[in-house]
């Protein structure tokens, strides 16, 4: 079975949507009879490359106006983790159904061993390249932290020997930060064979109820290092910026409503499913208006508001919305954004579709290649003198050319045979 998304297979996990009774609005509706796969799923995993894009090619262009958490206060993993739950929800679900517990295992097994051939073969490449003196490969050998200024060292240094460096990546302790979520996807589908095991024996609530246990227990840990997460599970890199114990609940939430999702879309059919759509919308709006308060020096004073003062924002921030523990307003605002993307796209896809779907279908299609190929992408745009000229512009068209370049690979199927996709 074929697997585009970044730790998930492709087939759409929503069912066809239902006539809209407006001759007009139905034109523009989407309608998903006769694919094999939710087409919209695609273009929003498509589209959050242009968040991802702009946060791994870290100098300010006017993409930055709507990819540094603009629009809302969350990042593209947010979002790319919890499509992977649902559609792996949604296809192996079936699967369950269908084939088992034990052959459904195996294949989510299989699933997590491609993955972790990816995230290692991404590092390991990385690693050798450090060995080419004349090139720059800081980019993707180290992490600046935005607040503090402060560089660390993703991989031990070359003289500490081939074996230290080679066990480092065997066990995903080495790693291009742009590529550790990776990672957390291996380990995210180890898991998965236990998610089905407890929703096949009908204990989908006990099975949630869990999940926030361990979300909280993450929460409410105080920490030895302030900013460093304190209960990290594996010896794996990505912990730091994807502690599992906190994100696993974003893909166990999307499995279950990937597997449950004939009877979510009935819901969203009624009457309080609609008025939840209506909230979900609300709390977007109300959520992106909050985010544009954010007091980041890089913004125009034009793009932003002043109604939140910068020490309200701060303490909000750090109180519900912090990255690394996946805080709780992260949780509200993905899901919100989410349920109100979705109902976008469904009844307005027509026009959408014409004017953007033949830029992030494609991406969202093929979101493992562009995400391996982006690595390279980063490293060739920071090899040369153009981002330490910061300007605006130059910095915009970087951004383009780097989205346009990943799709047109895809388009013309390049590297395909050696390359995941």
């Amino acid at each position: 079975m074929a697997s585009n998304e970044i730790g998930a297979p492709t087939h759409g996990p929503f069912p066809a949507q239902q006539p809209a009774t407006h001759a007009l609005h139905a034109s523009w509706r989407y309608d998903d009879r006769g694919w094999t796969r939710d087409l919209r799923i695609d273009f929003l995993r498509g589209f959050v490359f242009v968040l991802l894009f702009t946060s791994h090619f870290p100098f300010f262009s006017w993409f930055s106006l709507i990819g540094w958490e603009r629009l809302g206060v969350i990042s593209s993993a947010e979002m790319f983790i919890l499509l992977s739950g649902i559609v792996t929800g949604a296809v192996y679900g079936k699967r369950l159904k269908t084939d088992g517990l034990d052959e459904c295992t195996v294949k989510l097994l299989k699933r997590s061993w491609t993955l972790y051939k990816t995230a290692v073969i991404a590092a390991g490449i990385v690693a050798l390249l450090r060995l080419l003196p004349w090139l720059d490969m800081t980019a993707l050998t180290t992490f600046t932290d935005p607040v503090t200024g402060k560089v660390y060292p993703l991989y031990p240094p070359l003289d500490a020997g081939f074996l230290s460096n080679l066990f480092h990546v065997l066990v995903l302790a080495a790693s291009p930060h742009q590529f550790q979520i990776v990672g957390l996807y291996v380990v995210l589908f180890i898991l998965t064979p236990f998610l089905f095991w407890a929703i096949d024996r009908a204990w989908t609530v006990p099975l949630l109820i869990l999940s926030w246990v361990c979300y909280f227990i993450n929460v409410f840990t105080p920490e030895t290092q302030p900013g460093t997460a304190e209960i990290t599970i594996t010896v794996g890199q990505f912990e730091y910026a994807f502690p599992l114990i906190a994100w696993q609940v974003l893909f166990v939430h999307g499995v279950v409503v990937g597997y449950f999702r004939r009877q979510i879309m009935d819901f969203f059919a009624t009457v309080p499913g609609r008025a939840l759509i209506a909230l979900c919308i609300l709390l977007s709006l109300a959520l992106m208006a909050f985010s544009l308060n954010h007091p980041l020096e890089q913004m125009p004073s034009w793009s932003k508001l002043s109604i939140v003062p910068s020490a309200s924002f701060d303490a909000l921030y750090h109180a519900y919305f912090l990255k690394y523990k996946l805080g709780f307003g992260r949780i509200v605002n993905i899901t919100a954004l989410l349920v109100s993307g979705m109902a976008l796209l469904t009844v307005a896809w027509k026009p959408i579709h014409k004017w953007l779907g033949w830029l992030f279908i494609p991406l969202g299609q093929e979101s493992m290649y562009v995400f391996f190929m982006h690595l390279f992408l980063i490293l060739l745009v920071f090899n040369t003198p153009l981002p330490d000229l910061d300007n605006v512009w130059l910095n915009t068209a970087l951004h383009a050319a780097a989205i346009l370049t990943c799709w047109i690979m895809v388009k013309t199927r390049f590297l395909f045979r050696w390359v995941p996709h």
